[in-house]
This record gives C-alpha cells, structure tokens and sequence, in this order.
C-alpha cells in the first residue's frame, strides 16, 4: 500500500543530491571569488608600488632632496614583497610568467636608469636632467605587464562571480521545482490510495455480502492493494469451502445435518475472518491518515487553495473509512461467540448510556424521559448496552431543526407473550414506511454521506443484539412527526421494580 510512495521519496532525494551538489559547487566558486580578488588587490598594489618608486626617484632626481629616496625604497621593498605574495598563489603558469618578466624589466629599469640617475644627481643636476628620458619606456613596460594582469585576473574574477550567482540560481530553481514535485506527487499518492482503497474495500463488502446470501460464485474484483486482495482471496476459498459443504447436503439427511453445522462454523469464522481483517486494516488506514495530517500541518497555505481542499478531502474520506472499519469491528463483534446472560437492570443500564450520550444530549437540546419501573431481565450486558445506545443515539441525531426533540424511554410487558416490549421514541424526522425494513440492513442509509454522521451500520448491530436474544426489533414511523423502535427480550421470569418517580434528563 505504501509503494505510490516510493517516487516521491526519490525524487526528494534526488533534489537533496543536487541541492548538495549545487552547494559544493557554489562554494568552490566562492573560493575562486575570493582568491581572485586576493591576486587583483596585490596587483593593485604592484601598480600603485611602480608609481610610489617612480615618484620618488624622479622628485630626487629633480630636487636632490634626499628626503625622496626613502618613498623610492620604500616602494621597492614594497614591490618585492607583494610580488612575492603573489607568486606563491598565481592563478595561472602564464601570470607566474608575466610576474616574473615584470619583476625583471624593474630590474632592467634600476640597472639602466633608476639608479643611475640617483648617482649622477649626486653629482650634477644637468648630468642627471640628460638621463631622465632614458628608462621611461622600460616602466611603461612593466606598468602594461601588470596592467594586462589585472585585466586578466578581473575576468577571472568576473567568471566566478558569474558563476556562483548562475550556481545558486540553479539550486534555488531545482528546490523549489523538486519540493513543489515531490509535495504534488504525495499529495496525489495519498489521494489515490484513500480513493483506491475505499472503492475496493465497499466491493469487497458488497461481494461479501453477496457471498454471505448464498452467491458463492461470486468473483471478487483484483484490486492491486495486496492486503485486500488477500482478503478477497481467503473469501473466495471459505465461500469454496461452503459451496463444497453445500454439495454433500444432498447425500443424505445425516449429510444434511453435518453440512448445516459445517456450514454454521464457517459462517463463524467468516464472521471471525472479517472481525480480524477489519482489524488490521486500520493499521494501513492510520498510516495514510498520519501521512496525510503531516502534509496539511507541514504545507498548509504553502500550495495553492486547491491542493489544501485536496489534503481536506483526503483526511475526511480517512475519517469515515475509520469510522467504518470501527462499526463492521463493532457489528462483527456483536455476532461473535457465545453469550452470557445474566440478570440485567434495565434501568441502570439506560442511565449509563444517557451518561455516555451526554454530550450529544446538551449538544441537541434534547429532553429524555426515562419511564419509571424499567425491569430487569435476563440477557446479556453489552447487547443490551448496543441496543439502547444506538436507538437513543439515533433519536437524538435524526432530530428536527423545527422543534425540541423529545425522546421517551419505556417499556411494557406482554403477558400473552411472556416477554417484555422496550419503546424509544421521538419527534424527530421520521422515516418513510417503504424503508422500514430496509434501514436494519447493514451499511444502509437514507441519507447523503454528508448529512449526517455513521456508516449505517447501527442498527443492523441493535438488531443482531436483540435477535440473540430471542427477541424482535421493530418500529413505527411517520414522516415529520417522529419515530418509535420497539424491541423485545424474552420473559425470565424477572420482576419489575417499582419507581415512584419519573426522571427527565435535560441539556
């Protein structure tokens, strides 16, 4: 069931590879960044030593003040050092080259003109005025060396810029684009499953219903969800198995008789069987749900407002399949085993559930009036318990917004049928007569899904529990007045109690 899963977690971990890459790869270029801008400010510094070396050689050469010698040295020094720096990180084999050419032409410049000026200076002003012109072409020279340098070098910086800008913009494009996939892609998983898994668990229902009449041929449809195939399948061999022991019944009445108890426990354990894969089914059912909450608490308002509907639609179509699973759990369970019966004390029991329903009374407005002198009887505590919840449950919620809800709790004794008649009744909506038999059918309901809450299945569950009884369930109805059930339970032989006074319990 989790495999529509699995593309997008590759693929969200497919954009974490490139989001780790594009990382990578932006911080080499912010290292090449820094690393040019290192070259270029030394280069910068070369120049800017060339004209502080020139200065001071010719201010000295043109007024013998000695005081510009120390600017001259000061830039040599200078020159020599930073070259230094930048020949122990040269970008390139051909800026090593051009680094150490331009050191040698300011050598070639010292020897021919630099310092012989500063000596003939020394000497005589027009002697040293005669060598000015000489050497001024050799530091052009090497003021175009590292000229063409820092041209080069400030492309070099401008291709890692662009670079790094060009690698962030891929990352930031590849995120975006692969989170916005990914999220399209769970949320249409998720949707897909839920959707999936519905459809084929109500046919699997409807085939197991058909089944269950005596339809043994029935084919259930493949669903391609491996857990409700499996289901389907151990259907189809117990339904195989039933329609075998059906065959032999015609052997004889002894076959007849061994094929109905053979056929009795198989009824058993389909009930048991679907008691059980009802069970496990909630643990897929939690999982879509857990996966679906986590995308609308994570990316709520992050997508647009159809994809929000989208995550809504899926988390309330969980709810009820939840709802679902837990009433066929609860019907399934009401059909299992063999019962105990016991005195039961009807009347405690009808505060317990009121106790229970107390919400939904205040919730409703509704008034409930408990009869005095409920019996006791004989019969089982949790079958009775379901009868009385889901009749007083459905009273209060098939109420009419026109009036207060009243719902009235008694019971009667039939003497000629040694067996006591349990009455609910309300002024609720009402049911047509044409439903009356169809309402206790199990997943039946008279309304749209949206309309009012359960799974139809209340009722059939009542009538299950009170036919275990050896009674009957019955109602009387009319539309837009209000409705009545009535059940029996067999006379034991229990004695009413007497009550002096009647309870109303109010919101």
């Amino acid at each position: 069931m989790l495999r529509p899963f699995v593309v997008p977690f590759v693929l969200l971990g497919v954009v974490g590879v490139s989001v780790i890459a594009g990382v990578e790869r932006n911080a080499q270029a912010t290292r090449q960044v820094t690393e040019a801008q290192g070259r270029l400010l030394l280069i910068n510094s070369l120049l800017r030593d060339i004209s502080d070396l020139e200065t001071g050689q010719r201010g000295y050469v043109i007024t013998g003040q000695a005081d510009f010698l120390k600017p001259y040295l000061d830039g040599l020094i200078a020159f020599n050092e930073h070259a230094a720096q930048l020949r122990a990180r040269p970008a390139t084999p051909l800026q090593l080259n051009n680094l150490n050419r331009a050191a040698g032409q300011l050598a070639r410049w010292r020897r021919t003109a630099g310092d012989p000026q500063i000596r003939a200076r020394r000497t005589s002003l027009e002697q040293a005025a005669r060598l000015v012109s000489t050497g001024r072409r050799q530091l052009d020279d090497v003021r175009a060396t590292l000229t063409t340098m820092r041209e080069r070098e400030d492309a070099r910086l401008t291709a890692a810029v662009q670079s790094s800008a060009q690698t962030l913009r891929t990352v930031r494009q590849i995120t975006v684009a692969g989170l916005l996939l990914t999220l399209l892609l769970l949320l249409f998983a998720a949707l897909r499953m839920a959707r999936t898994v519905a459809r084929h668990l109500s046919q699997l229902t409807a085939g197991a219903q058909e089944i269950s009449a005596g339809q043994y041929d029935r084919r259930l449809p493949h669903s391609g969800v491996q857990e409700i195939d499996e289901l389907g399948e151990q259907f189809q061999e117990m339904a195989r198995a039933v329609r075998e022991r059906e065959q032999a019944l015609a052997d004889s009445a002894q076959a007849l008789q061994a094929s109905n108890e053979q056929l009795a426990h198989s009824n058993r354990e389909l009930e048991q069987f679907a008691y059980v894969a009802s069970h496990d089914l909630q643990e897929p059912l939690r999982t879509i749900g857990s996966y679906t909450e986590l995308l609308a608490r994570r990316y709520q308002g992050q997508l647009d407002a159809r994809a929000d509907q989208y995550i809504a639609f899926t988390i309330e179509a969980t709810r009820r399949m939840k709802t679902l699973i837990q009433d066929l759990l609860a019907f399934s369970r009401v059909r299992q085993g063999q019962r105990t019966f016991t005195a039961v004390d009807t009347e405690v029991l009808v505060r317990e559930v009121l106790e229970h329903l107390d919400e939904q009374v205040r919730e409703s407005g509704a008034q409930v009036q408990v009869a005095p002198g409920l019996p006791q009887v004989q019969g089982n505590l949790d079958l009775l318990r379901h009868a009385f919840h889901n009749l007083i449950g459905n009273a209060l919620k098939f109420r009419s917004p026109d009036r207060t809800l009243q719902v009235a709790v008694s019971a009667t004794r039939e003497e000629d049928r040694e067996r006591w008649v349990f009455h609910v009744q309300d002024n609720g909506i009402g049911i047509e007569e044409q439903y009356f038999d169809r309402i206790f059918g199990v997943f039946q309901r008279l309304h749209g899904v949206g309309e009012y809450s359960g799974s139809g299945i209340g009722l059939a569950v009542t009538r299950s529990a009170v036919e275990q009884h050896g009674g009957e369930l019955w109602l009387g109805s009319r539309p837009g007045q209000g409705s009545t059930f009535h059940f029996s339970v067999p006379d034991h032989g229990a004695i009413p109690r007497p009550h002096p006074l009647q309870e109303t319990v109010e919101p």
